[in-house]
């Protein structure tokens, strides 16, 4: 994989300088493997996303995206390969080429990304505002008074100023969405994953969610989202990437790789595929 420069990109040390990780993919990884027994579900994934970018991840049933996912977020581990987030080095490899993960950096990077997950895992006994103040709060150990107040800006932003009394069963699951949203805004991360961002939307807020995920983009976020919805995908995103069996086969823009696909296994699951 290279730089945008064209030249070979080099996992950083913690200690480079601001100008050096400011250059740097928002996320990085290259040659991660994963295996459950010995069914090796990822095998050799080159993948990244710069900062401002979007980057959509499709593929049939089974190819691996919720294994990536789930790495990216650590909530599981790669068995081999390099992964960093900006300067970040999550990873590093032992002895015998296994991929060895160092707390310290495990948990800076858990304080770069945020995610909002498919059913949106709110907290039904919180209300709207607890949800997105808590973690802020508890895990990063901010002023209360201070995340109530960007909490609640976050939440007129999004259009749910007015329910941040409410729980989680009082709301409709658009507008559960966009709690999760702000919840995850709230961390203040510099890459936000969406896991089937628009799965359980009508096309009104289908909309509203890729104006949104370009805004933030716009501001400089990197956004990686897990999709089945390829007219979703070939609108918001900058770059596409094509899972199959584990591996990353097709790759480029949604011109690219939606309209006009090169890769014979990218065509047949499009064939398929309904927006």
């Amino acid at each position: 994989m290279t730089s945008a420069k064209g030249s070979k990109m080099q996992i950083p040390t913690p200690d480079v300088s601001l100008s050096t990780a400011l250059e740097l993919p928002a996320v990085f990884v290259r040659g991660a493997r994963k295996s459950f027994g010995d069914r090796e579900v990822l095998r050799g994934i080159d993948f990244q996303i710069n900062r401002g970018e979007v980057v959509s991840l499709i593929g049939p049933s089974g190819a691996g995206k919720t294994t990536l996912l789930r790495c990216l977020t650590l909530l599981d581990t790669f068995d081999a390969g390099q992964f960093a987030y900006g300067s970040t080095q999550v990873t590093r490899e032992a002895d015998d080429g296994r991929a060895t993960y160092d707390k310290d950096s495990v948990r800076r990077a858990r304080m770069q990304f945020g995610i909002v997950f498919q059913n949106y895992n709110l907290f039904p006994h919180y209300t709207v505002l607890k949800n997105v103040c808590d973690a802020p709060i508890v895990v990063q150990g901010r002023d209360p008074d201070r995340v109530e107040k960007e909490a609640r800006e976050l939440l007129e932003r999004l259009g749910m100023a007015e329910h941040a009394d409410k729980v989680p069963n009082q709301l409709s699951g658009g507008q559960q969405q966009r709690v999760a949203i702000a919840r995850a805004l709230a961390m203040k991360p510099k890459v936000l994953y969406f896991d089937e961002a628009t799965s359980a939307l009508d096309p009104k807020l289908t909309a509203d969610m890729h104006d949104l995920i370009r805004e933030l983009a716009g501001d400089g976020m990197a956004i990686g989202i897990v999709t089945h919805e390829m007219g979703f995908a070939r609108d918001v995103s900058d770059r596409v990437a094509f899972l199959f069996d584990g591996k990353i086969v097709e790759e480029g823009t949604p011109e690219e790789v939606i309209n006009n696909p090169t890769d014979e296994r990218t065509r047949a699951f499009l064939s398929k595929a309904e927006d």
